[in-house]
């Protein structure tokens, strides 16, 4: 896959986190809808990495650079908690699983839970985000800053060679 897709996929999700993190922003209907878009776009994002999470998590106890090792644990502990978020989401759901002729009755526990891993989901973003912020701004300015700063640059001009006439001294002889 290629790193600007998922640089793509990645800014999207991170947008959509934002947006799905505030439903007074949102209302509660995009709220639920948009938290279920998620799942899609995680799944998406997983398979994307999947190179790299299997070959971390076979060599996790062996000698590994301790980044990799503390990432690894960062994104499990983060998908772990997304997973948490999304189905005690589904378990208070509003208009969701109503739409799809689902009645739950709305438990505190549920709503308890849902907030604590949701707040938990943004701590864990920004520590996957801090940890991977090297790889953020360098494809940012690759595929976003850099052909933006073009748009506004002058074009160059060539500069074309003319031939100049020279004289040439006779020589005496």
């Amino acid at each position: 896959m290629s790193t600007k897709k998922k640089l793509i996929l990645d800014i999207t999700m991170f947008g959509a986190f934002l947006a799905v993190s505030n439903p007074h922003l949102t209302g509660m209907t995009i709220h639920e809808w948009l938290g279920v878009s998620l799942i899609g776009a995680l799944i998406t994002h997983l398979l994307f990495n999947w190179e790299w999470i299997m070959n971390v998590g076979r060599t996790f106890f062996k000698k590994l650079w301790h980044q990799s090792r503390l990432n690894f644990v960062v994104d499990t502990a983060f998908f772990i908690v997304m997973t948490g978020v999304l189905f005690s989401g589904l378990m208070i759901s509003e208009s969701v699983l109503p739409t799809l002729g689902i009645q739950l009755g709305v438990s505190r526990s549920w709503k308890s839970i849902h907030f604590m891993l949701s707040d938990a989901s943004v701590i864990l973003l920004g520590l996957h985000f801090a940890l991977h912020w090297k790889w953020v701004v360098t494809n940012i300015g690759r595929y976003v800053v850099n052909p933006v700063r073009g748009l506004f640059q002058r074009p160059t001009v060539p500069q074309v060679l003319t031939a100049q006439p020279v004289k040439v001294k006779e020589s005496k002889s």
